[in-house]
């Protein structure tokens, strides 16, 4: 049983920090994951008790001393503190009721000893609030600590954590180790530690949280202490040389492109990123397909299982907005501290608490509001799992990339994250750094971000191999002074935080909730965009020997486009073109369709005003429809009027709008019509710019069949009594 022995007399360690919730001292139960609620894990730790293998801090009968802690996310709410049995059963309540409701980003918390008490194992349980939240019996994170409290504490080098020397009764602590009992790291002392000045520095980045002195890379180094060589050392973007473009929500340019190695065979992905930001920018990658079954290949495969004395709770509302829950596993996160406290924080990663917040709300941590999930790559991506163990935040087994930069140096690390909470650098799961090159730096409010990383990986437990697939993309920026986004409302806007700068440059805590999101890639094959006149325009995605995995087309003729969509979607499935005036799922016009399984098909009008299943049209102005299903190709072809004069369901396209191209929903069927549909598994693709379509004196002309009509066939879902309707209705408009 590995022991630290500190006996304390009196201890005080103020602390902001930088994940949901983790004990630093002592320090918590191994695995350190710090998304262990009392929804999806078990009480009273979140996770098990490991034996002989835990690490157990002994105390002094009577001590006081301050427990430290950190928070990603400055929660409402306040903190118990408990003794209990290892079988969980309470001991001492050291607090009767919740403490510190009145400073949300304090990490501290005093703790007084029982007198005349000892154990030789016992636990330090901690219970943070998330008052945002409410679930039955409330809304809390567990994190404890194994300790033993005996009648003398002796002075040796475990007192200090095996990170010091301990004399006298106080720890001398090695390099780049502090706090009293040498708990706590930071990365440098001084720019000896980062390979001397001219392979980086030692740089205080002004944090809450520790690392807060970390190491910053010159042009030609990268890794760990600057100690890597780089032969990727310009940092200049040219976007013509790259072959994917994407503009992620409003601030985060990126750019790829696969290298060849010298035998001409696909060996890296190179990735450019430019954030109109002076915070981390975090990009991660898996493959399309994963499910819940990837997270028992992390450290702390445990069942979640339910202890009679702590039993789960269920999370009911969230602001007056229902939620759904999925029983998954708990969060992951090493410790992090800020000022006294250790380890690493919070580095991009989408961490969501509570349960599953439906796609309606723009709700971040209480629930399942993920980047990867039902909405486009633009916004607050918010998905709704479906129940269940299988189900997969975008978050869990995600191979993550995190940069930041200061001036002319930078640091670009490998990371990975289990399931929704604080991704750890990859030796955290006995993985390794895949980076083989990266560059940086921060310019004029401007970060730019460039690495390089092997398509495939020998590292097993930390990485994901780049195939010629589609992969899930997500993306992540950190919040800058005094731009934060918290909804519901975090400590910082109720006005229960003394520290209302929580959130520091390059620190990397929790994102907000306007600085994630998600996209489905095929890194080997170029998006191409084809709008050559006002009249026509294409777009094509996973193009190969002349078929693609998803196309439209569009041709302007008068006052009316047609669109011809086809994609690769089973019988089934649908297929779906949008227009957008803000990149996000809410206020997007939707023409979708599918085919059901007798081979009849439908082809719908439909408007999305939040992130729910967008219901069709009241009025549908698609004209001319027809859908078929061929060789695993779902086609749809459809004619509306430019501007059809429905302002509540119809966006005008006279104006230059976004284009969303989306696929693989499920859809059942009744009686040949579509009778519902589903989420999609893939991100939609959103334009990058808005795409202007030509104006009637431009594009002169008119489709016949809007003048003869098709006869109702399967798979058309308009009849000719709507198309004259509709140009009954135009005409009678336009003369009042």
């Amino acid at each position: 049983m590995t022991k630290l022995f500190i006996g304390l007399l009196f201890c005080a360690f103020i602390s902001l920090g930088s994940c949901h919730v983790s004990l630093t001292f002592p320090p918590a139960r191994r695995p350190g994951y710090d998304f262990l609620d009392n929804v999806r894990t078990g009480g009273p730790c979140g996770v098990p008790d490991l034996g002989d293998d835990a690490m157990v801090t002994t105390f002094a009968t009577g001590a006081e001393f301050n427990a430290t802690f950190h928070l990603a996310y400055p929660h409402r709410g306040g903190v118990l503190v408990n003794i209990l049995a290892v079988n969980g059963s309470l001991i001492e309540a050291l607090y009767s009721n919740w403490t510190q409701l009145n400073d949300s980003t304090t990490q501290y918390v005093t703790v007084q000893l029982p007198d005349n008490f000892t154990c030789d194992r016992c636990v330090l349980q901690l219970l943070r609030q998330a008052g945002e939240w409410t679930a039955t019996g409330g809304y809390f994170f567990y994190t404890c600590a194994d300790i033993e409290i005996k009648d003398n504490a002796l002075c040796d080098n475990n007192r200090c954590g095996g990170n010091g020397i301990c004399r006298g009764g106080m720890c001398m602590c090695n390099r780049t180790y502090s706090g009293k009992f040498c708990q706590y790291k930071d990365e440098c002392v001084d720019d000896t530690d980062c390979g001397g000045s001219s392979s980086g520095s030692c740089i205080d980045i002004g944090g809450t949280s520790r690392p807060m002195k970390q190491c910053f890379c010159n042009p030609g180094r990268f890794g760990a202490g600057c100690a890597m060589v780089s032969s990727l050392t310009n940092v200049t973007i040219d976007p013509s040389v790259y072959t994917i473009y994407r503009l992620f929500g409003e601030h985060l340019h990126f750019w790829a492109r696969i290298l060849n190695n010298s035998n001409g065979q696909p060996d890296m992905l190179e990735i450019a990123l430019r954030v109109n930001s002076t915070g981390y920018a975090a990009i991660g990658f898996k493959p399309t397909g994963l499910t819940a079954a990837c997270r028992a290949q992390a450290p702390g495969n445990f069942p979640v299982g339910t202890n009679p004395l702590w039993p789960n709770g269920t999370l009911e509302t969230v602001i007056g907005i229902s939620a759904e829950f999925d029983r998954g596993d708990g969060g992951s996160n090493e410790e992090g501290g800020s000022n006294e406290e250790g380890g690493n924080n919070e580095e991009g990663g989408n961490n969501e608490e509570g349960g599953n917040n439906e796609e309606g709300g723009n709700n971040e941590e209480g629930g399942n509001n993920e980047e990867g999930g039902n909405n486009e790559e633009g916004g607050n991506n918010e998905e709704e799992e479906e129940g269940g163990d299988t189900s997969l935040h975008p978050m869990d087994c995600a191979d993550i990339v995190i940069g930041t930069a200061r001036e002319n140096r930078f640091r670009v690390f490998d990371y990975y994250t289990r399931d929704r909470s604080t991704p750890q650098m990859d030796g955290f799961y006995s993985g390794t750094q895949d980076i083989v090159g990266a560059v940086g730096r921060e310019i004029n409010g401007f970060t730019e971000i460039k690495f390089w990383k092997k398509l495939t990986s020998s590292d097993t437990n930390a990485d994901h191999n780049i195939t010629n697939s589609l992969m899930q993309v997500i993306w992540s920026l950190g919040q800058v002074f005094p731009n934060y986004n918290h909804n519901p409302n975090s400590g910082i806007e109720a006005r229960t935080a003394m520290n209302e700068m929580f959130y520091k440059p390059d620190e990397i805590k929790y994102h907000g909730s306007v600085n994630r999101g998600g996209a489905t890639i095929n890194f080997f094959v170029a998006d191409t965009l084809s709008n050559n006149t006002a009249c026509t325009g294409s777009y094509s995605s996973g193009c190969a020997n002349g078929q693609c995995l998803y196309r439209a087309t569009w041709e302007v003729r008068g006052s009316y486009v047609q669109f011809n969509v086809t994609g690769r979607v089973p019988i089934g499935q649908w297929l779906a073109i949008g227009f957008s005036d803000n990149r996000i799922m809410p206020q997007t016009d939707i023409a979708l369709a599918a085919v059901g399984p007798d081979g009849r098909g439908e082809v719908t009008d439909r408007y999305a005003t939040v992130r729910l299943t967008p219901p069709a049209d009241t009025m549908n102005n698609l004209l001319a429809t027809s859908v078929s299903h061929s060789n695993g190709f779902t086609t749809f072809s459809f004619t509306r009027p430019l501007s059809t004069g429905d302002t509540s369901q119809d966006i005008d396209l006279t104006s230059p709008r976004f284009f969303v191209y989306g696929f693989n929903g499920t859809a059942t069927f009744s009686n040949g019509r579509i009778a519902s549909i589903g989420r999609h598994p893939l991100n939609p693709i959103v334009s990058n710019e808005r795409i202007t379509l030509g104006t009637p004196a431009q594009c002169p002309g008119n489709f016949e069949e809007l003048l003869t009509g098709p006869g109702p066939t399967d798979g058309s879902a308009t009849m000719m009594l709507s198309v004259f309707v509709l140009i009954f209705c135009t005409l009678l408009a336009y003369l009042i």
